[in-house]
C-alpha cells in the first residue's frame, strides 16, 4: 500500500499568497489530515478490492487436481448407472422367468384337475359298465354264471387250477 507524502499537491491545497511587489503567486498549503485520512483509505480500499478481484480469479479457475476430481467423480458416477442399469434388468428377467412359471404352473394344475375328473369318472361304474356294453360289447352275467363261496376268514385259500372247470365234471 502506498503512503500519501505530506507534500502531496494536487493544486486543490494553495493559497494565493501576495507578494511585496503586489504579485500573486500559488503557494502550496499543507494537506489537512482528514483528507489524507480519506486518500489513503480509497488506496487501501481500491487495493483490497484488487486482491479481491485476484482471488476470484483464482478461485473461479479450473484446475488440474479439480479437473481430474471432477473426471473421476464423473466417471464413478457412470459406473454405478451401467450398474444399477444392469441390475435393473436381471432382475426384470428374472420377474419374467417367475411370470412363465407361474403359467405353467397354473396350465399343469389345470390338467392336472382334468385328469382327476377323468380318473374319477373313470371309476364310476355306471360309466365303466356303458364302455363295456357299448363299445366293448360285453354283456352282464346272468343268474347262472355267479357262484358264492363261503370261506373262514381266519384262514387263507390257494387256488391252483379255475374252480368253475370242477363244476362242469
Amino acid at each position: 500500500m502506498s503512503q500519501v507524502s505530506e507534500q502531496e499537491n494536487k493544486g486543490q491545497y494553495c493559497q494565493f499568497v501576495q507578494t511585496a511587489d503586489g504579485s500573486y503567486i500559488l503557494k502550496p498549503v499543507k494537506v489537512p489530515a482528514h483528507i489524507k485520512a480519506e486518500r489513503a483509505e480509497r488506496i487501501r480500499q481500491r487495493e483490497i478490492r484488487r486482491h479481491v478481484e485476484e482471488n476470484r480469479r483464482r478461485a473461479q479457475a479450473i484446475t488440474r487436481g479439480s479437473l481430474l476430481f471432477m473426471g473421476l467423480t464423473l466417471g464413478l458416477f457412470v459406473v454405478i448407472c451401467c450398474l444399477f442399469l444392469n441390475l435393473q434388468n436381471r432382475v426384470n428377467h428374472r420377474l419374467d422367468i417367475i411370470a412363465d412359471l407361474q403359467t405353467q404352473v397354473e396350465q399343469f394344475s389345470e390338467d392336472n384337475d382334468t385328469l382327476e375328473n377323468r380318473l374319477e369318472a373313470s371309476e364310476d361304474l355306471e360309466y365303466i359298465e356303458e364302455v363295456a356294453s357299448g363299445r366293448l360289447g360285453m354283456q352282464s352275467p346272468g343268474a347262472g354264471q355267479i357262484r358264492y363261496y363261503q370261506g373262514n376268514p381266519e384262514d387263507y385259500m390257494l387256488q391252483y387250477q379255475d374252480v368253475s372247470a370242477e363244476n362242469e365234471e
